[in-house]
C-alpha cells in the first residue's frame, strides 16, 4: 500500500479546511470554491494569501525528504509570486494569519522563477496541523502533514491584462 496524499486550504478568519483541493488558484478573494474568473487580481493589487498544506493518511512506515518549489509555468512582467521560507528548525514553519491582500512580509522567498524540484525548498511534516508545532524532516505519523506552503502572487501596474500562464507548484517528498 502507499500513502494518500491530498492538499488542504485553510481560509476565513476562523481557519475553514477544505480537503482534497486540486488546484491553487490566486485570486481577489478568501476562498477555496469562487473561481479565479470570477475575483480577478487587478494590476498594482496582490491576491489574497493562499494558506495551503499537505495532509497524508493510508497505509505508509515514514514520510520524509520533502521539497516545494515553482517547476514550470514563467509568469509575465509584473507579477511576483511569493512562497513561504525554507524549513531549518520547526520554528521556521507558519503560523495561520486570515488571509489578506497585505503583502505577506512572512513570505520571503521569491518564488518566482521555475526551479527544478531538486534546489526547492525544504518542507517539514508533523502529527498535527501545518501550524502546530513538532514538525521535522521526517515522521512515522499518521495522519501527517506539511508546515504551510503558502504563496501569494503580488503585481505592479506593469502587469499584463488576463490570464497568467498555468503554473506549476511541485511537493517532492520520500515515503516507506
Amino acid at each position: 500500500m502507499a500513502a494518500t496524499f491530498e492538499w488542504d486550504e485553510s481560509n476565513g478568519a476562523g481557519e475553514t479546511v477544505t480537503h482534497n483541493r486540486l488546484e491553487r488558484n490566486w485570486k481577489n478573494i478568501d476562498n477555496s470554491t469562487t473561481a479565479y474568473s470570477a475575483s480577478p487580481i487587478t494590476a498594482g493589487n496582490n491576491s489574497f494569501d493562499k494558506w495551503q498544506n499537505g495532509h497524508f493518511s493510508g497505509t505508509y512506515n515514514a514520510i520524509l525528504a520533502g521539497l516545494f518549489a515553482h517547476t514550470a509555468g514563467a509568469f509575465g512582467a509584473g507579477l511576483t509570486l511569493k512562497g513561504q521560507p525554507t524549513m531549518t528548525a520547526d520554528a521556521n514553519r507558519l503560523a495561520y494569519a486570515t488571509p489578506s491582500t497585505t503583502a505577506n512580509a512572512n513570505l520571503t522567498f521569491d518564488d518566482t522563477p521555475v526551479i527544478a524540484i531538486g534546489s526547492g525548498r525544504a518542507v517539514w511534516f508533523g502529527a498535527t496541523g501545518p501550524a502546530a508545532a513538532g514538525k521535522a524532516d521526517s515522521t512515522t505519523a499518521n495522519p501527517a502533514y506539511t508546515n504551510y506552503l503558502t504563496s501569494q502572487l503580488q503585481t505592479t501596474g506593469s502587469a499584463g491584462a488576463g490570464d497568467t500562464v498555468t503554473a506549476t507548484q511541485t511537493l517532492q517528498y520520500d515515503e516507506n
